[in-house]
């Protein structure tokens, strides 16, 4: 063995020559993150964007990269001081807070919260919490990655995903409404995706970024002369939504793919049961790192428990998609008790049985064929609320050095009340592969009847 390998090397007594890997390499290599390369990003949004193909790997270590130059940058504009052992730390925070991630990405964080163990995880547990706690649970039990971090190591980096009640610049940078999970998704989806909305000055926000401590807290802020950059991130947050994650066809295979899995566990395919059940132990996360976007789908198209989940995952693999046959604006049209029952429109819920049931006999279809959805209030995919970008949480130092809210700046072209007040949006999604061949008077004349059967349904609920 050369000096250089032995200079690389370590001697453990019982299994001799062990290799001296850096930690973020090491913990790559485990299982456990290497199955992040099997789940996409955007989970079928390739169905729309060829070139989405890109994961949650490619994002893990793209975060990990920008919130080590977050670190240096820091140390470099300020009189903080960041050592590098610190810096490492948070690198490897920002490298493992996606580890936690399922099939197809945030629609699992959805199937999870809907099918855990309520009483083995404490029924105070919420959506916010969910994806950090099972992030936190594989860092902190995954056998492979004991092995890399020391228990001062797991400690430090659980607590920076889990945050705290009070503002700390270490948690900013990995999440938080400007952290680098969102300046790493924005550039990579936009530029897999193949569009231009998700571009900004990456450079130039890092360089201002600035630590304010007020008292015990601590905050990451942005100097006043990075404010049009820091606008151009809004808007790229915006135009992305708008275009790419809110699009018609990615919100169809979103909801396909729950319709398609909640079928499948309530027609009782045990092993997709299994794989949601979260209940927080060593015997779940051992089973639920197995999984991935395909085995999901090889699974749902092969079993027999339910037909009608197959006969959905077998339209996605194909590219056989529902049709949006309606959407309307739950505005002036709707009553007073209609808004009011819509507001508690959840997924799997008697409501949403109810609407499709309506809708369906209007097709002349199924109800598994039908699937109503409302956007904003309760998406079918779950996006929590570090994805967001929200200006009341986000502070820019002006000239004074005092920090103010980022739309407390007058200056700005961009409005950041735009769609506060916009009404929630009724969409049904319906098998109708003609629908593209109907004219133009027969689709209007098709909707009209959708919204008056779903609209007149809702009182009767409950009486």
């Amino acid at each position: 063995m050369s000096f250089e390998d032995k200079r690389k090397a370590i001697r453990d007594p019982i299994h001799g020559l062990v290799s001296r890997k850096p930690k973020e390499i090491a913990i790559m290599d485990t299982p456990a993150f290497q199955r992040l390369r099997r789940i996409r990003q955007l989970a079928m949004a390739h169905l729309l964007y060829p070139g989405a193909l890109h994961t949650r790997f490619d994002h893990a270590v793209g975060v990990m990269h920008v919130a080590g130059l977050i670190c240096q940058r820091l140390s470099e504009n300020q009189c903080i001081r960041i050592s590098k052992e610190e810096e490492r730390m948070i690198r490897l925070a920002a490298l493992l807070h996606d580890i936690g991630q399922g099939p197809f990405s945030h629609v699992s964080e959805f199937l999870i919260d809907r099918y855990r163990n309520k009483v083995a995880l404490g029924e105070t547990e919420d959506k916010g919490e969910i994806h950090e706690r099972l992030t936190v649970d594989i860092i902190q039990k995954d056998p492979e990655i004991a092995k890399i971090l020391n228990k001062d190591e797991t400690k430090y980096i659980a607590d920076i995903i889990k945050g705290s009640r009070k503002r700390n610049f270490r948690r900013d940078i990995v999440s938080s409404s400007l952290d680098a999970d969102k300046m790493d998704y924005l550039l990579r989806d936009s530029y897999f995706c193949g569009v231009k909305y998700g571009q900004y000055d990456l450079e130039k926000i890092v360089d201002s970024l600035r630590v304010y401590e007020y008292g015990r807290e601590s905050y990451l802020v942005v100097h006043h002369e990075c404010i049009y950059a820091l606008e151009q991130l809004f808007l790229a947050k915006y135009h992305m939504t708008q275009q790419v994650y809110a699009h018609r066809v990615r919100c169809i295979t979103d909801a396909m793919i729950v319709r398609g899995l909640i079928l499948a566990i309530e027609d009782g395919n045990k092993e997709l049961r299994k794989l949601y059940s979260y209940d927080g132990s060593k015997k779940f996360l051992k089973n639920y790192l197995i999984y991935h976007d395909e085995n999901v789908v090889d699974l749902v198209c092969s079993q027999t428990d339910s037909e009608r989940a197959k006969e959905i995952f077998e339209c996605l693999r194909h590219r056989r998609l529902f049709k949006q046959v309606c959407c309307f604006p739950l505005g002036e049209d709707a009553n007073a008790i209609a808004r009011g029952k819509l507001l508690e429109f959840d997924v799997g819920s008697e409501l949403q049985q109810t609407l499709e049931a309506a809708a369906s006999r209007e097709l002349n279809l199924h109800p598994s064929k039908v699937i109503v959805y409302k956007r904003k209030v309760k998406n079918p995919t779950y996006i929590p609320v570090g994805y967001r970008l929200d200006p009341e949480e986000t502070y820019v130092l002006d000239k004074n050095g005092v920090p103010k809210k980022l739309n407390e700046f007058q200056d700005l072209m961009f409005s950041f009340d735009k769609g506060k007040d916009s009404p929630d949006e009724i969409h049904v999604y319906a098998s109708m592969d003609n629908w593209n061949k109907l004219s133009d008077r027969k689709k209007k004349s098709l909707q009209e009847r959708l919204k008056s059967a779903i609209l007149s349904s809702i009182p009767t609920i409950g009486s």
